[in-house]
Formats: structure tokens, C-alpha cells, sequence
């Protein structure tokens, strides 16, 4: 359940505020005419156009951030199991920390780069542990089924703009609770030692639910003004596509 939590908290409330990240409800600001539709084929094009630069932005800084945790993962060597529960959890608690300075602090680009690699890179740091328990086969087998996944979720995120959906607040909400009950039922199923037989199921339903935020972040990354602050959007996108990776790897390594 790496970060789930803290993921679903920063994509519902995070971002958005011009010179400020400080919290936030989501203005869907609609890149069109008067009436402020971006519903049909043209609409949706004008969109993207209007768009184009901050999306480059986006899927660079994406793409450079998940190498550096693709690297990391593939070639940090784990330590003991002891020692590495123990690192795990203060690498947790500093992916936390840095989620928040990145959301409450405003800062240049130059400085928040920087600091979303670091948290890439300790995201590779407790990914890597993958590698003791999975093949290295079915990991490359889940990598390529989550940029699958990723590409489905986000043609779907354009196909709803294309009908005029727009996913607001409740929608963006109903996720996190979802994901908090699933994280509450999982904690009571590790105390009730039984973990292991409902992890299956875990496993097929956060993914169902972070394939739905990458069509949430892409209705409202295309909609909402950030301002410039690229780095927020492609974190967005980062936390997806990462719990969708752990969610596949695990599901492909249960019995």
C-alpha cells in the first residue's frame, strides 16, 4: 500500500494556486468560449492546442522522474529484512514530508525538480525490494501493463471531455474514501493475520481504483489552471502510475 494514502490526498485537494500551493478546491477553468464548453472533437482539440506546452512539461518531467526510479529499482541492491522494514518506514514518513512541502510551499520549478527526484528516488529505494520476491519477468511484464493501463486511462480521460463530462471535487472525493476503506480493511486484515489470502483481492481493487484516478487527473489536469506548475501535474500522474505498477506486480506474483 505503498503511499496510497498520501497520494489520493495531494490529487483531491493539492495544487493549482498561482505563486502558492496552498490547499485547494479545484476551479475547472474550461479553455473555451463563452459558455465555457469543451465538449465535441473540436472543443477537445483547442483544448490540447491551447494546452500543449504545459503537457510537454507534464510527460517530460514524468518521464525523467519515473527513469530515475526505474534505475534506482533495478540496480539498489536490498538490505536485511530487519533493516529494511526499518528504512521503509522513514522512507515512507520522508515521502510524506516531501508531498507536503511540495503542496504547501511555493517555491521556483528549478527547486521543486529537484525535490520531486528525490522523492523518485526513494520511491526506487523501496521498490527495488520487489525484486526479492517477484521475477524479474513478470516485474518487466508489469511495467509494460501499466503504461498499457496508463495509455487506456488517459484516452478514456480525453474521450469523457470529448462528451463534456467534467470530474469534480465529489467525484475526485468518492476515490480518496474509497481508497481510505480499503486501506482500513487491509490494516484490520494484517492484525487478523490473514493478509495474505484477501491481498489478491486488495490488489485487483486499488488498481481498479488508481486506473480511475489517471482518468480523474487527466479530466482535470486538461481542465484546472495550474499556472505553469507542471511539477504538481506530472506528480499527479507519477503516484498513478507507480500504485498501478505495485498493484500489478503484486497481483501477478499471488498465488
Amino acid at each position: 500500500m505503498t503511499c496510497y494514502a498520501c497520494s489520493s490526498l495531494h490529487k483531491t485537494f493539492f495544487g493549482g494556486s498561482r505563486g502558492s500551493n496552498k490547499l485547494v478546491m479545484p476551479d475547472m477553468v474550461i479553455m473555451g468560449g463563452g459558455g465555457g464548453s469543451s465538449s465535441g472533437v473540436g472543443g477537445v482539440f483547442k483544448l490540447l492546442n491551447a494546452k500543449k506546452e504545459f503537457l510537454s512539461c507534464v510527460f517530460a518531467n514524468l518521464i525523467v522522474q519515473l527513469g530515475i526510479t526505474y534505475y534506482v529499482m533495478m540496480n539498489f541492491v536490498p538490505s536485511s529484512d530487519s533493516k529494511q522494514n526499518i528504512s521503509h518506514l522513514m522512507l515512507f514518513f520522508t515521502q510524506i514530508f516531501i508531498i507536503f512541502i511540495l503542496a504547501f510551499m511555493p517555491m521556483p520549478a528549478w527547486l521543486k525538480f529537484i525535490i520531486f527526484s528525490v522523492f523518485s528516488f526513494t520511491f526506487g529505494i523501496i521498490l527495488a525490494s520487489l525484486k526479492k520476491t517477484i521475477d524479474p519477468a513478470i516485474i518487466k511484464t508489469a511495467l509494460a501493463g501499466t503504461m498499457g493501463i496508463f495509455g487506456a486511462m488517459f484516452t478514456a480521460g480525453l474521450a469523457l471531455l470529448l462528451f463534456g463530462v467534467q470530474l469534480g471535487i465529489r467525484f475526485g472525493l468518492g476515490l480518496l474514501y474509497a481508497l481510505i476503506l480499503l486501506i482500513l480493511a487491509s490494516i484490520v486484515f494484517m492484525f487478523m493475520g490473514a493478509y495474505s489470502v484477501a491481498a489478491k483481492g486488495f490488489g485487483v481493487i486499488s488498481l481498479f481504483l488508481f486506473s480511475l484516478f489517471v482518468i480523474y487527473d487527466t479530466n482535470s489536469i486538461l481542465q484546472r489552471n495550474y499556472y505553469g506548475d507542471f511539477i504538481t501535474a506530472s506528480l499527479d500522474y507519477y503516484l498513478d502510475i507507480v500504485n498501478i505498477f505495485v498493484s500489478l506486480s503484486g497481483n501477478s506474483n499471488a498465488p
